[in-house]
């Protein structure tokens, strides 16, 4: 019983951390700002719905994707953790940046609606929280309550994230730009170990592969 709740907490750290809704409603409340109380509720919804949707499927479509295309589970672990680190290391030294350019964001703030693109995908459902949550449902190993504790996992962050984007004009307002760089920096601290914690696991399954051929 313990290590299913040792797991859960850390699914629901890691994902977390890697959607960090307080950001993406920041973000919001910026691309948002000519919508109607109402639209900005709908959006929310919309957006947070799909995320789910689109992890949830990937966490248990990924490892049949991978499978595809021959990539083993090792390398995509090194691979989704160097993609994680960089996250981390955004976030740490830049702040969590959802658009590439202005040209990008203005197009963002021009748009009706933003609740698919950008912000279900990719603010919320990203690569590195696809990563994350394909790499959780591996270590779970089929075991049905690690594997339940992800989805549930997933589930509460995306409320979270509702919750944090209906009221993103209060967050933004309480947390203030300070407020909000400081909560990206701590989070991309963990993130960046996290990313670091996927390379050293990746590296030492292929180590113990290599042994046994060997």
């Amino acid at each position: 019983m313990n290590e299913v709740v040792g797991f859960f907490i850390a699914s629901f750290v890691s994902l977390f951390t890697i959607m960090n809704p307080f950001s993406t409603a920041t973000v919001f409340h910026n691309i948002s700002s000519g919508n109607t109380k109402a639209e900005k509720k709908f959006m929310a919804k919309r957006a947070t719905v799909i995320a789910a949707v689109v992890l949830i499927v990937f966490t248990f479509l990924g490892a049949y994707i991978l499978d595809f295309f021959s990539v083993t589970m090792e390398a995509f672990r090194i691979a989704g953790g160097i993609l994680v680190f960089g996250v981390g290391y955004k976030m740490i030294s830049t702040g969590k940046e959802h658009f590439s350019s202005d040209k990008e964001e203005k197009h963002a703030v021009d748009k009706e609606d933003v609740s698919i693109i950008p912000l279900a995908i990719p603010m919320l459902s990203g690569p590195g929280a696809m990563t994350t949550a394909l790499v959780l449902m591996n270590d779970a190993g089929g075991e049905i309550f690690s594997v339940l504790s992800i989805i549930l996992s997933i589930l509460i962050v995306c409320v979270i994230s509702y919750i944090a984007l209906i009221n993103a004009n209060a967050l933004d307002s309480f947390l203030g730009e300070t407020g909000t760089r400081v909560t990206d920096k701590i989070l991309g601290l963990i993130v960046l170990v996290i990313g670091i914690q996927f390379v050293i696991n990746g590296v030492k399954a292929l180590f113990t592969a290599w042994m046994g051929v060997g």
